[in-house]
């Protein structure tokens, strides 16, 4: 089936690089292709667009793109937040290019960028508007919490926490009714400095992480695209212009519902995505849950239609493989614990090679796993 997509000259016209071919379109069973193909067809062109400049962001550049549609989506009472994310990826592979320089310089009005050192104490001093409706920014967050005090990193990630939820309030400053998301960038090198004091699961319950990995032939590749490409060599590139299909302004009242009907082999998968994301830890089950129907709704509404499909799940489960990489790096602890849940019966040798960490690693934290009595 994947062979059919990659002579496909329809999946050509999209520019979906061969080198994803779509994590294999046989993936899932839901829909045929040709309907994929045309419910995604706008996201597909927005992330080949990245793609023909940052070489191997196609498929993680789908998660913010989709997600920044959700601050013109008109939400169930009960999802109290909008879909943000961390991307955690190796120095230098593109998060500041994808998110400042593409994003947010091709939709202003929605893309709020944070300067790199920013105080808790600046920000609740912002006003409302400043926030609601927006997308914030922060694509080194290294470069912020090195130049914190511990304390002021608590207070830091604290005041995103609670803000992401609808409200914070300090002393004099209040803000409430406030409906924002946030894409932050960390540097997978940087990550261990800051695991414990600053990754917390009350924060990546609302800044949702993914990793994007680059191995060494895709980092030839991406050396070879960028010696044909650079503006050394002919003073003509140019960065794509990703422009979202959002209203000038968002307002409140005149945001856009779209229909979920009830499919129960839809939601039955849905829920199996959620339970795998919270048994590696990345997000607990119910927000799991939510965030996985938002992130549908709004590839829906991206792509102009106004009830959701069978499509903007397989969507989803193109992604879904990032949001579990990234505990590779978020926690080993977490890691070997949540594969000694779901395969109780491996023996440790299949245990070692599903978790990617050496002999001695893996035992290390199971010594730790057992002392804790967890298992």
């Amino acid at each position: 089936m994947s062979q059919k997509v990659n002579g496909n000259e329809r999946v050509k016209k999209l520019m979906i690089p061969n080198r994803a071919s779509l994590y294999q379109l046989s993936l899932t069973s839901l829909l045929d292709q040709k309907a994929f193909l045309k419910d995604c067809k706008k996201t597909l062109e927005l992330c080949g667009k990245i793609d023909s400049a940052l070489k191997g962001w196609f498929i993680p550049s789908i998660i913010p793109v989709v997600n920044s549609i959700c601050i013109n989506l008109k939400l169930p009472r009960e999802i109290k937040k909008l879909n943000s994310c961390l991307i955690i990826s190796p120095r230098g592979t593109g998060k500041s290019e994808l998110l400042e320089d593409i994003l947010a310089a091709s939709n202003p009005g929605h893309f709020v960028v944070l300067p790199p050192k920013i105080f808790e104490s600046e920000l609740v001093q912002k006003p409302r508007d400043f926030f609601h409706n927006k997308i914030m920014v922060q694509s080194d967050c290294i470069v912020t919490f090195e130049g914190l005090s511990p304390k002021q990193r608590e207070q830091h990630t604290n005041f995103w926490t609670k803000l992401l939820e609808g409200s914070y309030g300090r002393e004099r400053n209040q803000l409430s009714n406030v409906r924002t998301m946030a894409f932050f960038g960390f540097a997978s090198e940087m990550l261990n400095k800051f695991r414990e004091e600053l990754i917390t699961e009350t924060f990546l319950d609302r800044v949702t992480p993914f990793k994007h990995e680059v191995n060494d032939s895709e980092k030839r590749q991406i050396l070879e695209f960028r010696s044909k490409h650079t503006p050394l060599q002919n003073g003509c590139f140019k960065r794509p212009i990703v422009k979202l299909p959002l209203p000038e302004k968002i307002e409140d009242d005149r945001k856009v519902k779209i229909e979920f009907p009830y499919d129960q082999k839809i939601e039955r998968t849905i829920i199996n995505f959620a339970m795998e994301l919270d048994m590696y830890g990345v997000q607990s089950y119910a927000r799991a849950q939510d965030y996985i129907k938002v992130f549908m709704m709004s590839n829906a509404l991206l792509n102009g239609r106004r009830k959701v499909t069978a499509s903007d799940l397989y969507l989803y489960g193109l992604v879904h493989p990032l949001f579990i990489k990234s505990m590779h790096e978020l926690g080993t602890e977490k890691l070997i614990l949540s594969l000694f849940k779901q395969h109780p019966d491996l023996p440790d040798k299949e245990l070692i090679k599903k978790s990617e960490v050496s002999k001695p690693t893996f035992y290390k934290y199971k010594k730790i796993l057992k002392r804790k009595g967890l298992i």
